[in-house]
């Protein structure tokens, strides 16, 4: 039976849909983009922007990389704060001088986005995904637009790539857990403290300032799991940010108008495998992963790059289907790496009690952290690993 066209539905507009929907093009795979948002929304929220070495690298040969390298800030310190202490790891110095590279996630995918339209690639937005129906010989998409008018969209392969609520990867095998931390995410108009990313270690619990763009900063704070927004406003988080980011030779944290405001509650989620027969998942559709040590965006476009090429040994020239094939058994070991990184991360960060709740947090939970974040910036050997491994080298 002839393949269908387009073959492959990309069913989401972010960094792992638009990475494969970059790579079909380019390897002659036809292929059509459903999205949820309007055009104007794909720039609207500020999200992540921790970009590692090894995904330049992946996105290089597919003419991808340029935005990132042209237009992003490399960084390669990062800083603990505790104990009115700051220690400051070169981890870009034990990976032979790479490291990071900050560029907000939304502005990526706005600008692939705008590349792919510009090159001929197609991108149906404010169509929203309900459900797949297959068979042997494909793939039926269904789907709503914003008007609300019913459509299909008939393929030979879909790539679910539309995130954690995602409807078609809802009965996915998977295995989840949910950690007993809520952290308060921020963005606030106020250019960055350092030139890498500060992580506060205090024994009230987490607070973190990460790099967005010269002029803005994304803050994270750890709370009580039963608090809400309403709980803390404006002058009580910067209270608490200045407290838990305090350190003997550094000036305060500049406060400034917060743009956007949310609570995390940590829930991590591994699909294995990853597809459902002609269905396959990538980026958050896939997996979840907390924000400790900035994996998300990183695994999703890893995925894609992996997925893309496989459809592409598949339905192109090579009509080759085995590293399609192979995907889950790729991918899930490197995934499963990231998720024990970022619990290594989070086990480091978390007070282990409540904010503000000291039987536990003054006693043998800090003193686990303190342990964990000397071997970080005092262990040689350790201090290599976790350099490796925080910005992505091999």
């Amino acid at each position: 039976m002839a393949a269908r066209d387009p073959v492959v539905c990309v069913v989401g507009a972010g960094p792992a849909g638009l990475a494969v929907a970059h790579l079909l093009r380019r390897g002659g795979v036809s292929c059509v983009v459903l999205e949820r948002q309007e055009p104007g929304g794909l720039r609207a929220r500020v999200k992540a922007g921790m970009i590692e070495h090894r995904t330049v690298e992946l996105l290089k040969p597919h003419g991808l990389a340029e935005t990132i390298l042209s237009r992003g800030t490399r960084i390669g310190t990062c800083e603990f704060r505790a104990d009115g202490e700051a220690f400051v790891l070169d981890y870009a110095a034990l990976c032979d001088g790479r490291g990071h590279y900050i560029y907000p996630q939304q502005e990526l995918v706005g600008d692939w986005a705008e590349e792919l339209v510009a090159a001929g690639g197609e991108i149906r937005f404010g169509v929203r995904a309900t459900a797949v129906a297959q068979t042997d010989d494909g793939v039926t998409v269904s789907a709503v637009d914003s008007a609300g008018t019913a459509l299909t969209v008939d393929c030979d392969v879909v790539a679910c790539c539309d995130g954690a609520a995602s409807a078609l990867s809802a009965d996915a095998d998977d295995v989840a857990v949910a950690y007993p931390f809520r952290w308060l995410t921020l963005i606030a108009e106020v250019p960055p403290s350092t030139h890498g990313t500060i992580y506060g270690l205090h024994r009230r619990g987490f607070a973190g300032q990460m790099h967005r763009s010269p002029t803005v900063s994304r803050f994270m704070l750890e709370v009580a799991a039963t608090d809400g927004l309403d709980d803390w406003p404006d002058d009580r988080i910067w209270t608490e940010l200045e407290e838990r980011l305090a350190a003997a030779g550094r000036p305060p944290i500049e406060r400034g108008e917060f743009l956007e405001r949310d609570v995390l509650d940590h829930r991590v989620r591994v699909c294995d495998p990853m597809q459902h027969a002609r269905v396959f998942f990538a980026g958050d559709a896939a997996h979840l992963i907390t924000p400790a040590g900035g994996k998300g965006m990183n695994m999703a476009i890893q995925d894609a790059v992996e997925l893309a090429s496989g459809l592409c040994e598949r339905y192109g020239d090579q009509n080759d289907g085995r590293r399609l094939a192979r995907y889950s058994e790729v991918r899930l070991p490197r995934i499963w790496r990231h998720e024990e990184f970022s619990n290594l991360m989070l086990s480091l960060f978390n007070a282990g009690a409540a904010p503000g709740d000291h039987r536990d947090s003054t006693g043998f939970s800090y003193g686990l952290r303190r342990a964990r974040l000397d071997q970080i910036v005092g262990d040689p050997q350790f201090s290599r690993w976790f350099a490796h491994a925080y910005v992505g080298v091999d």
